[in-house]
């Protein structure tokens, strides 16, 4: 693939990305095998941290985790301190600081960006940065809601830029979900019947009490595109996640990663379910869908919910307890990130799998270092382990869930027109409007 350097000001990058038009393929030599000191240059944006209980979020640790493979030239937040303690901690005070994204996406020596926001900022700033073309590692759960999942996958295929999402159980984690996926594939239960996918249960809280934003947070910046709200101290920072406007409760937590397991396991990762039923308690009332009030969590806490394949399985997405069962015909696995368990997999001392059952499901690779196969995919353009198209597939498993259980009905699901079939009102939920000033462009 010929590709070529341009440079960029904030200016003209941002009348591209207005324009909706993808911007031209750009990598440096490092990224594709030049000297080995010669390393990419990545910014991370969005650092995440848990002030209450500890310094460092998923940003902060997927910024640590490239430094084994890139250069961190840049860290952006807006919450100053946050962005101090993952210069120092990440970089030894070598990165540049930023504020404004968009100030990180106009240098034009940035070859990739590690994205840990708040899920709500996602999308928009991973769409501007393949504009910019910047290649994307993406925290999980990847968007907030089905069309943002259709955009980005839109400007993947456009750009050509490599993109990973964050769902490390497709790398790591002693290749026990690998392992749990090979031998379901290999016939070693059997046909699959049914799957279990236990998430745990989501969170309480509130009423909470609104306060002034500290003064190293810029409350505006970090709403973005979600709609502007006074500061509450619970919305900002880890328990973003249990409020609607920003997340999508335990669903998208760790539905992104269990869902995805299983949705894998089955073959049906590029495809969907047919039908979504699921019931749920909340923290506070509902009223078609929506919250009725600002000052209390307004995600899933207990639920239980029903999805229908093509192909004949049933996965039952729960918050009884933490790991997938699989049930087949023939026999039952299960699997979480502390076991691998069931008669099939004490079979495998006598039984044991192809030698290159794991390799041929990591696109041919090794399995191993899920930062690492992002940076190896950025030298051979290959698609990564944990790519855009089938995570949105997950995803929308996921938010498919979330409707089905906030307008408390069976939905219907045409996963080929990507539409709710005969319902209208659970059709607008598939999008978000964004606040003005902040919509995404494609």
């Amino acid at each position: 693939m010929n590709m070529r350097k341009t440079t960029s000001t904030r200016r003209t990058f941002m009348k591209t990305a207005a324009s909706g038009l993808a911007a031209p393929l750009i990598i440096s030599p490092a990224a594709l095998g030049g000297s080995p000191s010669d390393r990419p240059k990545v910014a991370a944006i969005g650092t995440g941290w848990r002030p209450d209980i500890k310094r460092v979020g998923r940003g902060f640790e997927i910024a640590r985790l490239a430094t084994k493979f890139a250069d961190v030239a840049a860290i952006c937040d807006v919450d100053r301190v946050a962005a101090e303690y993952a210069r120092h901690h990440v970089t030894d005070n070598r990165a540049d600081l930023y504020s404004d994204y968009r100030d990180v996406l106009s240098r034009d020596d940035i070859d990739a960006v590690l994205i840990g926001t708040p899920d709500h900022w996602h999308t928009k700033i991973a769409i501007e940065a393949m504009h910019a073309g910047k290649d994307v590692y993406c925290e999980k759960p990847m968007t907030l809601t089905i069309d943002e999942g259709k955009q980005i996958c839109r400007v993947v295929q456009e750009t050509g830029r490599v993109f990973q999402v964050g769902t490390q159980q497709r790398s790591e984690i002693q290749n026990r979900f690998l392992t749990a996926i090979a031998l379901i594939q290999h016939g070693r239960i059997g046909k699959v019947r049914r799957v279990s996918v236990g998430i745990n249960q989501g969170e309480t809280g509130g009423p909470f009490q609104v306060t002034t934003p500290p003064p190293n947070l810029n409350w505006d910046a970090w709403l973005g595109p979600a709609p502007k709200v006074p500061y509450i101290k619970q919305r900002c920072h880890w328990t973003f996640r249990w409020w609607y406007e920003y997340s999508g409760g335990k669903l998208t937590d760790w539905g992104a990663h269990h869902v995805d397991i299983a949705q894998w396991a089955i073959d049906m990762q590029h495809t969907g379910p047919t039908t979504v039923t699921g019931t749920a308690t909340f923290p506070q009332e509902l009223k078609d869908g929506r919250p009725t009030r600002d000052d209390t969590y307004n995600t899933a806490v207990a639920f239980e919910v029903n999805c229908q394949f093509a192909n004949g399985v049933e996965m039952i997405i729960h918050s009884k307890n933490n790991g997938i069962q699989f049930e087949g015909d023939q026999g039952r696995i299960f699997v979480n990130r502390g076991k691998l368990v069931g008669k099939p997999v004490e079979d495998l001392a006598n039984n044991p799998l192809p030698e290159d059952a794991l390799i041929k499901l990591y696109n041919g690779k090794q399995p191993g270092n899920h930062m690492g196969n992002f940076f190896e995919c950025m030298r051979s353009r290959d698609q990564p382990i944990s790519d855009a198209f089938s995570h949105h597939r997950t995803l929308s498993t996921c938010h498919l869930a979330n409707i089905s259980m906030r307008l408390g009905r069976r939905l219907t699901w045409d996963p080929e027109k990507e539409q709710i079939v005969g319902d209208d009102q659970a059709n607008s939920l598939l999008a978000r409007e964004s606040r003005k000033g902040y919509a995404i462009e494609v």
